[in-house]
């Protein structure tokens, strides 16, 4: 009977190669699928004679084909790139948004001190004075419309920063709950690889969000953490990210852990940007409308106007404190008589101060300049970093795939190895069953 039991054993081993060559093709296509392979060894014998040849075969295993070092450096990679790609697309929308020549405040300041200069000619007239105001006005509303943009893009990151942490979120859960349908699955002796595929591919989704440290545990569970040491999971325990203002934490069993913006992902990527670009920015574009007024108005405040009762200048600008470049205005009821653009004493003819305030220009022109150049080279380099980590991040997928995904050639090669062997040991079956049919026909 050895001869018919090799041969059954060798039609389950083909069996059970074959399904798991035929799963493998079917899940060629699916995203983050782990390839299958089959682990058989000889069956040892039970006879004492040296003559026996064996009792069979048996699958001793079904293993997935995958690397954990691939696997990590897929992830880190995948959260390079996430944060890369988010802070390069906020920053290239802020360069654009200042270079824009509808609301440059290059252009605005230009038509402003051509305006200032055109003056000089007839410092008395009426109608040159009236484009001062105008061009003045214009720049207020270039000031206003970018301060406005960029209150939009804070509005815009807080909502999507609050999407990406309610995302991570539901992602916790999942790799909380997989690890405990991992344990549960591995201790009843059940094929969890699908379960595993499943979480991995969680993982993958997580580390695009932010940076994770993953360890393994024994009992097959992922411990995920921020790099911080933050606990994201612990067994079957999720934790929660929330956001109260300006500040994060982490709650995990109802302990809190705080942590900053810098957690690299996509989340990183925003959080970042808004930390050190868009503050920055807001910052400086406030700094240089408060500038711009209080040179200009201090310098009018120097000169005459040219009323019917003459006295010093007054303010030409006017602005929220707390909010300069929003609220950035023309002086309620200022008129162009009230430009003080003569000295103190000297008639409704002179220019002297006039040409004082032309001189102010450069400084302010050159530190819009310097801002709008500024942003430009970080957002080339931010640019350049982003494809930089893409390829990385293409590179570490090929790499895991490499070993990990489907190679149609080869499950092709070893459905028909496998294909073979059911048919001969098919055959096996079959030759035993005769032989053993001529043995009772003996008698």
């Amino acid at each position: 009977m050895s001869m018919l039991s090799n041969g059954l054993s060798g039609l389950t081993a083909s069996q059970i190669a074959l399904n798991v060559v035929s799963n493998n093709i079917a899940n060629s296509n699916v995203a983050g699928y782990t390839r299958q392979q089959t682990v058989s060894s000889a069956l040892i014998s039970n006879s004492n004679n040296s003559l026996s040849s064996g009792s069979g075969v048996e699958v001793s295993a079904i293993n997935r084909i995958t690397d954990d070092y691939l696997n990590n450096n897929l992830w880190r990679s995948n959260s390079s790139y996430g944060f890369n790609q988010a802070y390069s697309d906020y920053l290239g929308v802020t360069e654009q948004l200042l270079a824009n020549e509808n609301l440059s405040l290059a252009v605005g300041m230009d038509d402003m001190f051509n305006a200032f200069n055109s003056a000089s000619a007839e410092p008395s007239s009426i109608a040159p004075r009236q484009l001062i105001i105008s061009s003045a006005e214009a720049l207020t509303q270039k000031f206003n419309s970018l301060a406005a943009n960029l209150d939009i893009q804070r509005v815009q990151i807080e909502e999507q920063a609050d999407g990406m942490l309610e995302m991570a979120n539901s992602l916790f859960v999942e790799v909380a709950t997989l690890n405990q349908e991992i344990v549960d699955g591995t201790a009843q002796g059940a094929n969890v690889s699908a379960l595993l595929d499943q979480r991995d591919e969680t993982v993958n989704s997580l580390s695009k969000l932010m940076d994770v440290e993953v360890a393994r545990m024994d009992d097959g569970s992922f411990t995920l953490s921020m790099t911080g040491g933050q606990p994201l999971v612990l067994g079957s325990s999720a934790a929660s990210l929330s956001r109260v203002g300006n500040n994060y934490q982490v709650n995990l069993a109802g302990q809190p852990f705080s942590f900053s913006g810098d957690i690299g992902g996509e989340l990183g990527g925003i959080l970042s940007y808004e930390s050190n670009i868009l503050d920055t920015t807001e910052a400086s574009l406030n700094q240089l409308a408060q500038d711009l007024a209080d040179d200009v108005n201090n310098q009018l405040a120097l000169g005459q106007d040219i009323n019917t009762i003459a006295g010093a200048g007054a303010p030409l600008f006017d602005y929220n404190p707390l909010d300069p470049a929003g609220s950035l205005s023309i002086s309620a009821g200022f008129e162009p008589e009230d430009l003080a653009l003569g000295a103190i004493g000297a008639g409704p003819g002179d220019n002297s101060n006039l040409s004082q305030i032309i001189a102010l220009k450069d400084n302010h022109y050159d530190t819009y300049n310097s801002l709008v150049g500024t942003l430009a080279i970080k957002s080339g380099q931010a640019g350049a970093e982003a494809q930089a980590s893409k390829s990385i991040a293409d590179d570490a997928l090929a790499q895991r795939d490499s070993v990990s995904a489907v190679n149609l050639d080869e499950e092709a090669m070893s459905l028909i190895q496998y294909q073979q062997s059911y048919q001969a040991n098919a055959k096996v079956v079959s030759a035993s069953q005769q032989l053993f049919n001529t043995l009772l026909s003996m008698f």
